[in-house]
Formats: C-alpha cells, structure tokens, sequence
C-alpha cells in the first residue's frame, strides 16, 4: 500500500472557488470528490476492481484531521459545532445595542445547540444515519431499494469507507440507468436540497470545502506522520499500520 495522495484541480473555468479532489493509494483506484453544477456533492470510488473500499488514513494527516472531525461530528449530530469567536462577538454586539447582558445570551444560543443536537439524533433520519458507531449515508441519487450506500467507519488510525451497491431487484430494472450499472464506478450523491439526511449534508459540504482551503503543497510533517514513519522503519507495513 502506498501513501495517501492528493490531487487537487479547478471544477469550472467561470467559478475558482470549487476544485475536484482526487484521493489515490495505488495506480488505479480514485476517491474523487466533487461539487457538482446541479450544487449537490458527489463521493465517486472508481477502478475499485474486487475490493470497493479506500482508506484515509494519519499518513495524510491534514486530509485525516477533516474525517476525523466530519466524523465525529456527525456521530455527535452536531451541526452547528462550538460557538465561533465571530458568532460570539455578533451576539455581544446585539446585546449591547438591545441593552441586554451578553452573557445571559450566549449561554441560551449554546443551550438552544444543545436542544437541537438532541432532537436531531431522535429522528429516523439519524438512527438510520448513525448505526453501531458507523456512518451509512444511502446516495440521494435513487430511492432505497436500489441506491449505493457508503459505510464510514472509524479504525485506530485510519477511516475506512466502504462502497456497497446493492443488488437491483427485478421489479426495479427499469429504474436503473448507466450510472447505477458501470462495473468500474459508485457515486454517492448528498442532495443540498431535499436530502434524506438533512442537515447532515451540511457537513459533509464543510468537509469539502475545508479540502478545497487545503494548501497541498506545504511540506510539512505532522507528529502523527512523524510516528507512522516510526513504525514503518521498524519493519511494519503502512497497511497493518492503518487497519489496526
């Protein structure tokens, strides 16, 4: 197995804000990650051959860091996250123009949070989501009979993604177009509008906007890089490593 690597290119001429992100292990298989015209985002594994499942893992720890909070967050049903120090200084600039004690509001916004994490993971939605620890997003792209699904899953070191496609019953034949049939390809869609998951979509756009924000180029080696090449010099493979 090799190191994680990233490709990172512009999507459209008219709009630099919005690049394709391409995650490789080996000479074939792709984990692209794309926004697409139709503004929903896409997670596409490509020549995935018999095994349709990457790894992202500590040995890219920049692109890891963003998982791992898109993880834990989703898990947490925490859509809006801590308080901002921008968030904070609009509440106490409100208050003091309405007269009123800042701190009394800051601490009914961070309570009004806390409600609405509680609520969302009481939704079907959410246990549907979110089960024995696992992340199941079902593309927006077909109805639930017959959509591919990723499963995101937490190891010590890395998360795994694997990418089912189900078997297409026969009453449901002509439903299925060239996308759901390509042998090569599992695109996973999550819907800005009208999602089965919303608001969760939310963050999964925040990831790939963070990855966009990503300077890729920056030779820097992160502690966590720092012992996963400890451990490799040691005799260990980069696979037992992360699929601890």
């Amino acid at each position: 197995m090799k190191r994680l690597e990233v490709k990172k290119y512009p999507m459209y001429k008219d709009d630099e804000n919005y690049y394709g992100i391409d995650l490789k292990r080996d000479d074939e298989k792709v984990l692209s990650i794309i926004f697409g015209r139709n503004l929903d985002l896409y997670f596409t594994l490509n020549n995935y051959g018999d095994n349709p499942t990457f790894l992202v893992g500590k040995d890219n720890y920049q692109i890891y860091a963003l998982f791992d909070k898109l993880y834990k967050r989703v898990i947490d049903a925490d859509i809006y996250g801590k308080l901002m120090e921008d968030e904070i200084k609009q509440i106490v600039f409100f208050s003091t123009i309405n007269n009123e004690d800042y701190h009394e509001k800051i601490a009914e916004e961070e309570k009004r949070r806390g409600k609405y994490q509680k609520d969302l993971k009481k939704r079907l939605s959410f246990q549907k989501l979110v089960q024995n620890g696992e992340i199941i997003w079902m593309s927006d792209e077909y109805f639930e009979e017959i959509t591919p699904y990723v499963k995101i899953k937490k190891l010590k070191n890395a998360y795994l993604l694997e990418f089912i496609k189900p078997v297409v019953p026969d009453k449901y034949k002509m439903e299925v177009d060239l996308s759901l049939m390509d042998p090569f390809s599992i695109s996973i869609r999550f819907r800005n509008s009208g999602s089965r998951y919303e608001p969760f979509n939310m963050l999964f756009m925040e990831l790939y906007h963070n990855l966009c924000l990503l300077d890729f180029e920056l030779d820097q080696v992160h502690i966590e890089e720092y012992l996963i090449n400890e451990q490799i010099s040691r005799g260990y493979s980069l696979a037992r490593i992360l699929k601890k």
